[in-house]
């Protein structure tokens, strides 16, 4: 009685960890993450309605995996109230770099919560097109980071395409 009792916990325990894994490795599908899942190393690209997956459609449902290329900041007053404030100013206005669209938002969020407005220029990821703000703490998409995502600034920013 208390081996069968053992291999039901066992199993339940089994079932339940394949079943977190099998979610977790499904996340870039969702358009939500690829960090620490099985795709990693597999060369899988995924844009807001396709990827190069063979046998898995994709669709994005959040906008966390794009990235604003051709930034332009600049802060009002121009000096910053805290030397933090000027690293992320210089953060956003990296040349050369393509910054993810959440880290963006936690960024100039931050530079609004300082006491600064924040004059944004950068190139729409959807349309391609250059699109601009004149206070984007105004603008919600711009500068209201999700809480439940953690954004760390050193893995968000990558090299522009060639």
């Amino acid at each position: 009685m208390l081996a069968r009792k053992l291999d039901r916990r066992l199993l339940a325990f089994v079932v339940a960890l394949v079943t977190l894994q099998a979610t977790h490795n499904a996340l870039p599908y969702l358009g939500l993450r690829d960090d620490s899942c099985q795709t990693m190393f597999s060369g899988l690209t995924y844009e807001a309605r396709a990827n190069n997956h063979h046998f898995v459609p994709q669709r994005a449902v959040s906008d966390l995996w794009r990235y604003v290329t051709d930034v332009e900041a600049r802060i009002e007053p121009a000096q910053p109230a805290s030397a933090r404030v000027g690293y992320l100013r210089d953060w956003l206005n990296a040349e050369d770099r393509r910054l993810n669209t959440e880290a963006l938002r936690a960024v100039v969020w931050q530079i609004c919560d300082a006491g600064h407005r924040v004059r944004l220029r950068y190139r729409d990821p959807v349309t391609g097109r250059m699109a601009q703000a004149e206070n984007a703490c105004d603008v919600e998409r711009l500068s209201s980071p999700r809480w439940a995502v953690p954004v760390r600034l050193y893995e968000t920013d990558l090299p522009a395409l060639p």
